[in-house]
């Protein structure tokens, strides 16, 4: 009896030491995500080039196109897209802009809000969000795990959707980078196409 009580302390103890490296290992991990962020949010105001190519089964190439993304904290983001067309959408707060000539037509321009679009709302909140440094915005919309890949220089987190309707549309986002910056964003949808977008600063003249 002796023996079979000691074997179950151990037991026990076991148990309890493992839930207690687990609850440090997660503390650890969420104040890595929280410096992660503040030190994204340092950044008020960004100007990037993008390539973005999206892959799909139903396509035999990948569709590409290519511009420039500009990012004013807190809740401003523009993407302008040069190549194959020209085009721009612009996020100020819950205002969207989009001005562009679809199949060569002529210039449209039409704004609407972007809480009408919820879905839209959840896949621009994920890079918005993250360029300003806000961790509960995006944990509004997302589970949130943080990364750094001995394989990788950087950092890599991984975004599972909340929302079931997001859900139905979106598996997960995943972004990459180092320090302050993002330099890609891969956006797999549910059922298997994915977007990965790939992000270079612009370095910004010197003021002299």
């Amino acid at each position: 009896m002796t023996h079979g009580l000691v074997t179950r302390r151990h037991i026990l103890a076991l148990i309890s030491f493992c839930s207690l490296t687990l609850s440090w290992r997660a503390r650890a991990a969420d104040d890595d995500l929280m410096r992660l962020f503040s030190e994204l949010g340092t950044r008020r105001e960004r100007q990037a080039s993008f390539t973005e190519r999206k892959f799909s089964a139903l396509l035999k190439a990948p569709v590409e196109s290519s511009g420039t993304l500009v990012f004013r904290a807190p809740d401003v983001l523009e993407k302008r897209t040069v190549e194959p067309q020209r085009e721009s959408v612009r996020i100020e707060g819950n205002v969207v802009t989009y001005e562009g000539a679809p199949l060569g037509g002529n210039v449209q321009k039409r704004t609407f809000a972007l809480s009408n679009a919820p879905l839209l709302a959840a896949l621009i909140e994920c890079l918005r969000a993250t360029l300003a440094g806000d961790l509960p915005a995006l944990r509004r919309h997302y589970d949130v795990s943080w990364s750094a890949p001995p394989s990788q220089k950087g950092w890599q987190l991984t975004l599972a959707p909340r929302e079931q309707a997001l859900r139905d549309a979106v598996a997960k986002v995943v972004m990459r980078g180092a320090g302050s910056e993002v330099s890609t964003v891969e956006i797999v949808e549910a059922n298997g196409d994915f977007t990965l977008m790939q992000i270079t600063p612009l370095v910004e003249p010197t003021k002299k």
